[in-house]
């Protein structure tokens, strides 16, 4: 009957474009253009070693990363690079070269590199040995950076271009003068911990002032409890070029290992 294959038909077709939307993902977006369609990402941190974590050793970072409108599609794929010994030691403050593939697993074409060189946790007056991560494409060419700044009360990050320019500055929300954060910026009982971008030029970090945000959310009871498995969601600010998103998802990477790893600085 006529309608039976306008369904058969408009089902085939359907799960034509199902197949075919991952290849295009992986086989068309190698390099920081991958970067270029997205306003936001949905990143995903895996549960890779949690019975290795829970003998107090960290194990290797893993990221699944989507949107945040089809945040169970992976189009990204990103794998921390680190010795065991440096993770059972230097557990937050270890180094690391995280490497963004294109593709929901391993393997896929390289995107970007981010490398985090030793550096003590971050401390109030601190006068050298900044947290910082440098940021590369795929060819291996700089990019930028990502670097501690000095500061009183609350952490703050400025995210530069690789002629040392500072793009966007990152923090946390404040309130009281810039004194204390401002644990009622993204609402109360929501689980969501908000870190902010603010324009470089920013003298007030609030949320009205913000141009884009990385905030952590609610991974459910045991997944929080149990392994350090964390969820973000990453807006871009307006106008933000390929270059500008991936220095901020290596940001992200950053931010996840200060302050949501077990023995982090927020502990």
């Amino acid at each position: 009957p006529p309608f039976a294959r306008e369904l058969f038909e408009g089902t085939e077709l359907k799960m034509a474009e199902m197949t075919q939307l991952p290849q295009q993902v992986v086989m068309g977006s190698s390099g920081l253009e991958a970067f270029a369609p997205h306003n936001d990402l949905f990143v995903k941190q895996t549960r890779r070693g949690c019975i290795q974590e829970l003998m107090g050793c960290e194990a290797k970072t893993e990221f699944k990363i989507a949107t945040k409108a089809q945040n169970q599609m992976d189009i990204m794929y990103a794998l921390e690079e680190s010795s065991f010994c440096i993770r059972l030691f230097c557990k937050n403050i270890r180094p690391w070269i995280v490497n963004v593939t294109a593709g929901g697993a391993a393997g896929g074409p390289q995107i970007s590199q981010h490398e985090r060189p030793f550096r003590l946790l971050p401390e109030p007056c601190k006068c050298c040995c900044f947290q910082e991560v440098k940021h590369k494409d795929h060819t291996g060419t700089a990019i930028g950076s990502t670097v501690e700044q000095f500061w009183w009360f609350v952490p703050k990050f400025a995210v530069t271009k690789p002629d040392g320019a500072v793009e966007y500055l990152v923090s946390m929300p404040t309130c009281c003068g810039g004194l204390c954060v401002n644990i009622f910026a993204e609402g109360l009982c929501n689980c969501r911990v908000p870190i902010y971008v603010f324009p470089p030029d920013a003298t007030a970090f609030t949320q009205e002032t913000k141009i884009g945000f990385i905030t952590k959310i609610w991974s459910g009871f045991g997944t929080e409890l149990f392994s350090d498995a964390d969820k973000f969601e990453l807006e871009f600010p307006p106008g933000a070029t390929p270059d500008s998103k991936a220095r901020l998802l290596g940001t992200l990477f950053m931010m996840n290992q200060l302050f949501f790893e077990g023995g982090s600085a927020a502990e």
